[in-house]
């Protein structure tokens, strides 16, 4: 971005808005509807402008970033889609869907069932105990390399019972 700095002691210029307009709607752009775009720039501008210079910001384009994210998830908030990393909105839930979402449920216990005992053990260490690698090797007195093939093999096994359709 070719905009200086500003901090609390310098005007935002027209030139440097614009700069920060376009590296804004870049931002909205990646993460939002486009009809909403500008109206969250002119929110995040008139925020900053509003802004009472009470202490300098060291880093003004963090700064206009940080302000950008509490104007997207304020927006998300009051469209009633409540958590800030929603970006569209959520499909209604059916109870066709409801069903559909127990068989995967049920297909991916089953298959962890399936697996060899030592695998089984291994992979629950390390996606529900959040174990590390190293820390598993240690508790089975294998190396790292071997835990991640077990890993590895779990995945696989997982990811074919999942793609397996009724």
């Amino acid at each position: 971005m070719s905009a200086e700095q500003p901090n609390s002691s310098d005007q935002l210029t027209p030139r440097a808005l614009e700069d920060y307009a376009a590296a804004l709607r870049s931002y909205f752009r990646k993460r939002c509807h486009p009809a909403d775009v500008e109206d969250l720039v002119q929110e995040v501008l008139l925020r900053m402008h509003s802004r009472r210079a009470e202490t300098a910001i060291e880093n003004f384009g963090g700064y206009i970033f940080t302000v950008a994210a509490h104007v997207l998830a304020a927006r998300r908030k009051t469209a009633g889609l409540g958590h800030p990393d929603l970006i569209e909105s959520v499909d209604a839930i059916t109870p066709e869907r409801i069903v559909l979402a127990r068989r995967d449920v049920d297909r991916v216990v089953q298959a962890i069932q399936d697996l060899s005992p030592r695998t089984r053990d291994i992979f629950v260490a390390h996606r529900f105990e959040d174990m590390t690698y190293a820390a598993i090797g240690r508790r089975f007195g294998i190396s790292v390399s071997a835990v991640e093939k077990h890993i590895m093999l779990a995945l696989r096994k997982l990811s074919s019972a999942i793609q397996v359709q009724p």
